[in-house]
């Protein structure tokens, strides 16, 4: 059985929605509670997948608090078990941007934000509190962080310690814990967030018109290295993303960038082999993933 991992509990997370579309998409197969094999937290996502050597669906940026910052870390964390490419056995077989609405749900006996109690607190996701930041301050009403918003919606609607508490998260989570929805837009303003899909090496990587590359790697440790790495890319004229570092020890530090790639610009792709190249000769190893294509459904 083809197993499936994502930011859990099933059927009450944003990362649960996503991979149903990633799914149909591309072709990836479809989950359920036999196949589904849950991570409390995003930083879990990637090592549980390599474990199965299934498929699975993370959440790696936010409009409201950039970048994921634990599934980024766990592709660079790769760089201690393959040192090139093909050893690593899985891929990013695409990706979906998604506008999300974060409703807000409490008990059914729970009416309004007035009358949740001196004791109440509001339940999400750090990402999702982040994006819900300036209304949450005009309540007044303590936050409390939980691993998931799906967690949130579980921990009131099943114990009593939260009955006047309410929660952050998906609708999905509202009609799983049959939660009332005190309102089904919470966020502060437009709240998108970029889910990957990751598959073993068999399934199709898919290009469209909007692609990205994932690159995670090593540098010497020496002055210049980290701009040396990088101005091939620059050169080719593609567009850097993002960059994230995690210091790997005695002063050095691994890093991930990713990077647009259109196709459909006229030798884009031999650029990109170009860039590739002379980047290789900067670094001391990476693992490069894509490129992938990056749907918009927002």
């Amino acid at each position: 059985m083809t197993k499936i991992t994502f930011l859990g509990p099933f059927g009450a997370t944003f990362s649960h929605d996503a991979y149903n579309i990633l799914a149909e998409i591309y072709g990836a197969p479809k989950v359920t509670q036999k196949n589904f094999v849950p991570a409390n937290s995003n930083s879990e996502i990637l090592k549980l997948i390599l474990k199965h050597r299934g498929y699975g669906a993370v959440a790696m940026e936010t409009l409201a608090g950039a970048r994921v910052s634990e599934p980024v870390e766990s592709f660079i964390e790769l760089l201690k078990f393959y040192k090139k490419t093909e050893d690593c056995p899985i891929h990013v077989a695409g990706a979906v941007k998604l506008r999300l609405h974060f409703c807000l749900m409490a008990r059914p006996d729970v009416t309004s934000l007035s009358n949740i109690g001196i004791d109440g607190k509001i339940l999400g996701h750090q990402k999702a509190l982040q994006a819900c930041r300036k209304r949450i301050l005009k309540t007044a009403i303590p936050t409390m962080e939980v691993l998931s918003n799906g967690e949130g919606a579980r921990l009131i609607a099943e114990d009593g310690k939260y009955a006047n508490c309410v929660a952050l998260g998906p609708k999905s989570a509202s009609e799983k814990y049959g939660l009332k929805v005190l309102d089904e837009k919470f966020e502060d303003e437009e709240a998108v967030t970029t889910f990957f899909l990751i598959a073993p090496l068999k399934h199709k990587i898919k290009i469209g018109k909007e692609n990205r590359i994932l690159i995670v790697f090593k540098i010497p440790h020496e002055r210049g290295a980290l701009i040396k790495a990088l101005y091939p890319f620059d050169r080719m004229s593609f567009s850097l993303i993002q960059i994230h570092s995690i210091h790997s020890g005695n002063l050095n530090y691994n890093f991930a960038i990713e990077i647009e790639v259109d196709i459909g610009k006229i030798g884009e792709l031999n650029r990109l082999r170009i860039a590739m190249e002379i980047f290789e000769g900067c670094v001391i190893e990476y693992l490069s993933f894509g490129p992938f294509e990056v749907v918009k459904m927002v």
